[in-house]
């Protein structure tokens, strides 16, 4: 799926942030390495993800993951996501409610969708589940929806280094959500 300037969506976390982003960069040896894949039929962003053991916190019989570690995962997971729906946003608020440990070198799957827009704000919910489907971690997100004028101006001061700033990368991922609303809604008529 193109736009007018050939310019494909996005469709993981690496096509819009830096390599050395904390979260998702792969060039970063401290990255979480998280990557973050979009769903296009959902328009919600899916994923599985080990933590591996530098994220450690509490030390028991299980080693647990720090909790600092998960919100920064779920922060993303559900900031990403507005940049996928072609919205660049930074965070307002993170609320993250922890149900249970997250152990260490255990896959789990993070699941984040939107489930309002309202004027300049964006909310979402994001939840951490075991693969059995144990819920760990809930959260929910407020987010400012960033001007274009300051989409412009960080698109210029970069100078195309970040590709997920671009204007034409997010009109396609604005024209995708467009698609993926008007699926939905068909679906659900």
């Amino acid at each position: 799926m193109e736009n007018s300037k050939n310019i494909e969506p996005s469709r993981t976390s690496q096509d819009l942030h830096p390599s050395d982003c904390f979260a998702c960069g792969l060039e970063n040896e401290k990255s979480l390495k998280v990557s973050i894949l979009f769903d296009e039929k959902t328009g919600e962003t899916k994923f599985i993800h080990k933590f591996c053991g530098h994220e450690t916190g509490a030390l028991g019989k299980i080693r647990l993951v720090h909790g600092g570690a998960i919100a920064a995962i779920l922060d993303e997971a559900q900031g990403v996501l507005a940049h996928h729906i072609g919205h660049l946003v930074m965070t307002d608020t993170l609320n993250l409610k922890y149900h249970k440990g997250t152990p260490i070198g255990e896959p789990v799957e993070i699941h984040a969708w939107i489930t309002a827009v309202r004027k300049r704000r964006l909310y979402t919910k994001a939840t951490l589940k075991s693969l059995s489907g144990e819920l760990l971690v809930s959260s929910s997100g407020r987010w400012y929806i960033l001007p274009d004028r300051m989409r412009e101006r960080i698109d210029k001061e970069i100078n195309g280094i970040v590709r997920g700033y671009h204007n034409d990368l997010m009109d396609a991922n604005r024209q995708r959500a467009k698609k993926i609303r008007k699926s939905l809604k068909q679906k659900n008529s």
